[in-house]
């Protein structure tokens, strides 16, 4: 817990010390029990110092002056983490109010309820001079594509209305999605597919963190999302 002056024989306070001796010491880990001790250190160190060799004044500033930044910062990381906590908690009554919203998060999984239009998305790295979506059933069956035409670099939106190449509504399940497309030098690329989905529920993670929960079943971090479509 602590070490001795070299001439005094005077234990003086370390805390570097102080924090490998476990939790078996008597010494408080607290800024507030660290404050003390070294309070206490220093009074002894003064009371029993050589009256021959007196402690440097410059020496005991310094030491003061490390206490009270010490001290400082401990309260500065207090009031952050406090204020922290208060933006987080706004941020997931603001999040609250996304329920029903859909954003679109990268994904091939898509969800058919049925009934409603699902909204989607090609993001393109590079100019495309064209592009192609497919649409796979759960068995790899291509049920209908769609040309995109021309992409440019970034998100192209479009929909997908549950059809399938003869226009006939497909039953509800889970089907997958594709994109490629030729680039402008005639090389072919995939492109990144988005698939959106409304929002049901807004959970707070382990870490004060956003995650929604989406109506196809996703759970996703809100501050991955790139795009709300609606």
């Amino acid at each position: 817990m602590t070490t001795t002056g070299p001439m005094s024989n005077i234990p003086v306070y370390d805390p570097a010390v102080a924090k490998s001796a476990g939790t078996n010491s008597s010494i408080g880990t607290t800024a507030q029990d660290e404050t003390q001790n070294f309070l206490k250190l220093l009074i002894a160190q003064i009371q029993n110092q050589d009256p021959m060799a007196p402690m440097d004044a410059s020496t005991m500033t310094a030491q003061m002056s490390q206490l009270n930044m010490v001290t400082s910062m401990s309260n500065m990381n207090t009031s952050m983490t406090a204020m922290l906590n208060q933006m987080q908690s706004v941020d997931f009554m603001n999040q609250a109010s996304l329920i029903g919203h859909s954003p679109a998060v990268a994904g091939n999984t898509i969800s058919f309820d049925g009934t409603s239009p699902v909204i989607l998305g090609a993001n393109a790295a590079n100019p495309m001079s064209s592009a192609v979506a497919t649409i796979k059933d759960a068995s790899g069956n291509v049920i209908n594509s769609a040309s995109l035409g021309a992409v440019v670099a970034g998100m192209k939106n479009f929909a997908w209305d549950g059809t399938d190449a003869d226009g006939n509504t497909v039953a509800a399940g889970t089907y997958s999605i594709s994109i490629s497309g030729t680039n402008t030098a005639g090389g072919t690329e995939s492109l990144t597919a988005y698939v959106a989905s409304p929002v049901a529920a807004v959970t707070k993670g382990a870490k004060g963190e956003t995650l929604l929960t989406l109506q196809d079943g996703r759970q996703i971090n809100a501050s991955t999302i790139q795009q709300w479509v609606n």
